[in-house]
This record gives C-alpha cells, sequence and structure tokens, in this order.
C-alpha cells in the first residue's frame, strides 16, 4: 500500500476504536500446516455516524532520498510494483473524549501489501482492492479502565490514494469495520499466538491460547508490547458488540490538522465545542480545559508503571500493583490524557530503508455495550500515528 496506506491499516489501528495506554501522544491540543481458522461472520448492520470534520492537510516532509535510486538515475519504481509495509513499534492510538483510551501503543509486525501503478516511474496510484472484505492483520487487543476489547479490523472497500517513490510521501483513504468484542481478562483482550518464532512466515509453529481455537496451530500476525503476540487463526470467543465504520480519511504522511466544531449532545458545553456528532462532551476535564494534552486540574490518576491498563489507588503504594499482580510493578501517577479545541500531528515521508510515520484523524461510533461506550467516551474522536518500513518490488 502507499506510505499512507501502510500504516493506514494499523489502525486502527484503526480498529482503533477503544483504547488503553501505553506511550504518549505528541500532539493532542491546542496551544506449517493446517488451513487458517476460518473467522467469525459477524451478521448485524454496521454502526455508522454521520461524517466528522475535513481535516485539514499538508503536504509531508520528505527524508533523503538514498544513493542507490534504482539504476540510471531514474525515479526507483517499476512502472508496475508492489508496496509492502511492516509496522515498527512506537505508533500511538487515542480514542474517546475521556481520556482513559489515550496512548496505546500499536503493534508491531503487521503486514499489508498493495499494488503501485507508477506510469512514470515516480508518481503512483495505490490500488488495494485486492484487500476488499480481509481482515486487516491480527485482532487487536486494546484494555483501558477494566475494559478489555479484542477487535477484529476489515477492510471494507478499497485502499486508494497516492505515492511518490523518489520521497515515499503518500496519502490514502482507508475505510475499515471494526468488529468489537468486550472480554473478560484485563490482561488479555485477545487469544495469543505462543510459540511461534518467524511471524508472518505462513508456518505455523505455535498455538492458539484462549478464544474460539485454543489449541490450535498459529502463525504470529502482530506483537503488542503490552499483550504479547496475536495471530488470525486465534480468534476472539463470543459476540461482536459492535460493528463499527472507521474512516482513516485521510491517512497522510502529510500533517493532519482539526479544529472543534461541532455542537456537543450535552447543552452544557459551548457550542462547537467536539469533534464528531453526537459527542457528549469534548473532554474529561474538570474545568473543560486541556493544556498541552493535559487535565492539569483533575487530580492524577494512579496506573501500574509496567501494565498501565491496570488501576490503582495511589494511596495503598503497589498493593493493587506489584503486591497482587506480579510484574506489573508500582503505582505512579498520571495526569488524565485530552483533546484540546484543536487535534493535529505530523506524519514523516519515508523511502525503503528508512522509517515513516502515517497519521490520521478519524470519529468512532458508539458499540452496544454501556462499558465501552462511558469508558472510552463513545461517540467520540481518534487519532492514529502510526509507525513502519516499507519494502518495494516489481509484480
Amino acid at each position: 500500500m502507499t506510505r499512507g496506506n501502510l500504516f493506514v491499516a494499523l489502525a486502527l489501528v484503526a480498529g482503533l476504536t477503544v483504547g488503553g495506554c501505553g506511550s504518549d501522544n505528541d500532539d493532542k491540543e491546542d496551544g506449517g500446516g493446517t488451513d487458517p481458522t476460518p473467522v467469525r461472520t459477524v451478521t448485524p448492520v454496521p454502526t455508522t455516524t454521520p461524517e466528522g470534520p475535513e481535516p485539514t492537510v499538508t503536504p509531508g516532509v520528505p527524508v533523503p532520498t538514498p544513493t542507490d535510486d534504482g539504476g540510471g538515475g531514474d525515479p526507483p519504481c517499476d512502472v508496475d510494483s508492489q508496496l509492502t509495509v511492516i509496522s515498527n513499534p512506537g505508533g500511538d492510538l487515542d480514542t474517546g473524549w475521556t481520556g482513559i483510551a489515550h496512548d496505546n501503543e500499536t503493534p508491531s509486525e503487521v503486514s499489508v501489501t498493495v499494488d503501485l501503478d507508477c506510469p512514470d516511474g515516480e508518481n503512483c496510484t495505490v490500488d488495494g482492492s485486492s484487500l476488499v472484505d480481509d481482515l486487516f492483520g491480527a485482532p487487536l487487543p486494546l484494555s483501558s479502565g477494566g475494559v478489555p476489547v479484542c477487535v477484529l479490523n476489515v477492510f471494507r472497500e478499497a485502499i486508494s490514494g497516492s505515492y511518490t517513490c523518489s520521497d515515499g510521501c503518500g496519502t490514502t483513504d482507508v475505510l475499515l469495520e471494526s468488529q468489537v468484542f468486550l472480554v473478560q481478562d484485563i490482561a488479555k483482550p485477545c487469544p495469543t499466538c505462543v510459540g511461534d518464532d518467524i511471524f508472518n512466515d505462513g508456518v505455523k509453529n505455535g498455538s492458539c491460547d484462549g478464544g474460539d481455537a485454543d489449541g490450535a496451530a498459529c502463525d504470529v500476525g502482530a506483537s503488542d508490547p503490552s499483550f504479547g503476540e496475536t495471530s488470525l487463526d486465534c480468534p476472539p470467543g463470543g459476540s461482536s458488540v459492535g460493528e463499527l465504520e472507521i474512516n482513516l480519511s485521510p491517512a497522510t504522511t502529510g500533517e493532519v490538522s482539526v479544529d472543534s466544531s461541532f455542537d456537543c449532545a450535552s447543552a452544557l458545553f459551548p457550542p462547537g465545542t467536539c469533534y464528531c456528532p453526537n459527542q457528549i462532551q469534548p473532554n474529561a476535564c474538570i474545568d473543560g480545559i486541556c493544556t498541552d494534552g493535559e487535565c492539569l486540574a483533575n487530580s492524577p490518576d494512579g496506573l501500574c508503571s509496567n501494565e498501565q491498563f491496570r488501576s490503582c489507588r495511589l494511596e495503598f503504594g503497589s498493593e493493587d500493583c506489584e503486591a497482587t499482580f506480579p510484574g506489573s510493578g508500582s503505582c505512579v501517577a498520571k495526569n488524565r490524557p485530552c483533546f484540546g479545541t484543536n487535534i493535529s500531528a505530523s506524519g514523516q515521508c519515508a523511502v525503503p530503508g528508512e522509517e515513516g510515520t502515517l497519521v490520521s484523524f478519524f470519529c468512532i461510533p458508539s458499540t452496544r455495550a454501556a462499558a465501552i461506550n462511558t469508558t472510552a467516551g463513545l461517540p467520540g474522536p481518534g487519532l492514529v500515528q502510526l509507525k513502519g518500513r516499507s519494502i518495494r518490488t516489481p509484480r
């Protein structure tokens, strides 16, 4: 997929719909063997939400082009190429208005391949039509505020967009359906694939731990820093509580900037201070003011240092963390994250051999589970910043 694509799919990360805790976000505020395990077909009609605001997008900043440009000084793309993008650690996902589901580090080793049509060897269009109805990566584990979910992301339409070979800049539209499964174990939102030594090689050397395919052979498809390795061969159990339309449109290596413009569903807040239709309130700051991405007027939240999906009582030291859950660390204070009156983020162009960043703003509909909606703050805005590397090959 294009540079945009690449990271595109990560999401949410899109699946992105309901999140946990992890690395901090920068710009949230103004100022072998068996057939793959079949994935459950979800029949309910997707939950949709009216169009959100149109982000302002500016071009990306290219990194230096490598000396080896493909030969003879010509643009480094074949007319008919493929682009494979693989996610790196360090991406960030923020979902909803409460801030509880912000700062979730996105999984690494998620791989997506799209066709590039490059008639002049330089300026390409992205063709992701072969991905329609396919799952994007492995199940996405998310956990925050005591509410764990496992998300399956499906490409509901073809990925489309543009990509420039010489600098790796790109902008794409990625439309997903995120199927949300509410589970019980906050430390294990999705089944894991245990024992597979080489990820995404098509060889099922691991075995599923949990879910409907418990014990089945599996090939790891993604690695999550908090919840381990997941696989398409290891789907979640239970039933979906939401089939959410998530529009990463655009997903770009440039800069995205969105001002709040919707009236909040609660009349207690000034007009134009929410980001998405039917969003209840702008943020969870008790004074309504988000300063540098944090609610400074609120009392800090207590989180276990090594497992920040666990809440704890600051006055009880490590009693709710290490003493009860070995390895979870000590109870630390963290200011509640928030969105202010502007949401912005900067991407980074990158050719193969360099690390790039794809950014996108999106609106998230509510699920059919009140616990998810209340904890994350849905309907509400989302922001994803995905890091990754790419490989180009002729086709």
